[in-house]
């Protein structure tokens, strides 16, 4: 996630509800720390449609990660087998972690908006160029002082450039192929964003609204969404402001039994694997990056998966 104070790291016919959770949800978790589950998870990815050149990056990026060690407690959890910790729920794993995965003591590298770009390739992309005037686009900034603030701006590069200091700019330029630099840009400005809701919005109505404000924003951007994998994004609400900002990014593949999800727990924190059968372990999962986000002003939380679905994220009861 590219800002420690965004935490991390619908009644209607566009809402599609998840199945009833299963009494033991179960689910695999890896880190891709081992070759034959990273060669693995590209297989998946690539047969969901990334090219190649999209896994490639992504590949690298893994790789880079991995070359130097993190600081992580893993007392808390299962004996490694195949690659893969097995948990016996969602709600398990969450509470084995010694800290949200974006405070991993590791270098700053690829963020999970930068994860999500790469993969989804070119079946990920928007209509609006890095120059044109398509704004204002309300963008997340943090500055030294640590505040948080929402600042406009009139094009996509303007926006990257506010969200996106020079230093991980520099750190992550040849990270991507150099054909993907302006879809970068412009991806970056569409996906990681906040936005106004309309006054007259109330909790009853508010996953609608949040919904509707986000098609309206892509639509305008001309965002298209990939067909045969899902784009998961979690959006923090600040009911009373009016406002959301979408915080986080990930990807969701079908296998041909189950799921497999993949993102980057923010800057620092490492790349994730998720297997399960049960849909609604993402919710509790995603749930758990956000607990305490209440004490920064955030009042509910979402999760949207392509342009079709919205969620509210599960947390755990303390």
């Amino acid at each position: 996630m590219p800002s420690a104070l965004i935490t991390t790291c619908i009644a209607t016919a566009g809402f599609l509800a998840f199945p009833p959770s299963l009494a033991a949800a179960t689910v695999r978790a890896s880190f891709l720390t081992e070759r034959a589950v990273l060669r693995d998870t590209v297989s998946i990815a690539q047969r969901a449609g990334c090219t190649p050149k999209a896994t490639a990056a992504f590949q690298r990026a893994v790789e880079r990660y991995s070359s130097s060690a993190m600081v992580f407690d893993f007392s808390k959890f299962p004996i490694l087998r195949d690659g893969f910790y097995a948990f016996e729920s969602a709600s398990s794993l969450v509470l084995a972690l010694p800290h949200p995965l974006c405070e991993t003591q590791h270098a700053y590298e690829f963020n999970c908006f930068d994860t999500v770009i790469s993969l989804a390739g070119e079946r990920l992309r928007p209509r609006v160029h890095a120059d044109e005037l398509a704004g204002p686009y309300l963008v997340p900034h943090t500055p030294t002082n640590g505040s948080f603030m929402m600042l406009p701006r009139a094009t996509a590069r303007d926006a990257f450039m506010l969200a996106y200091p020079s230093w991980y700019r520099g750190a992550t330029e040849d990270a991507l192929p150099k054909s993907m630099s302006d879809a970068r840009i412009s991806l970056t400005a569409a996906l990681f964003r906040c936005y106004m809701l309309p006054q007259s919005t109330t909790e009853a109505g508010l996953a609608s609204v949040v919904k509707q404000t986000l098609n309206a924003g892509w639509s305008r951007h001309g965002l298209s969404f990939p067909a045969r994998f899902e784009v998961v994004l979690c959006h923090e609400v600040n009911l009373p402001g009016r406002w959301f900002v979408t915080a986080h990014a990930g990807l969701l593949f079908p296998r041909q039994r189950g799921y497999t999800y993949i993102e980057k727990g923010g800057g620092s924190g490492p790349f994730v694997r998720l297997d399960f059968d049960d849909r609604k372990v993402l919710l509790t999962w995603l749930g758990g990056m956000f607990r305490g986000a209440e004490k920064l002003g955030y009042t509910h939380h979402f999760a949207t998966f392509n342009d079709t679905k919205i969620e509210m994220l599960e947390f755990l009861k303390e």
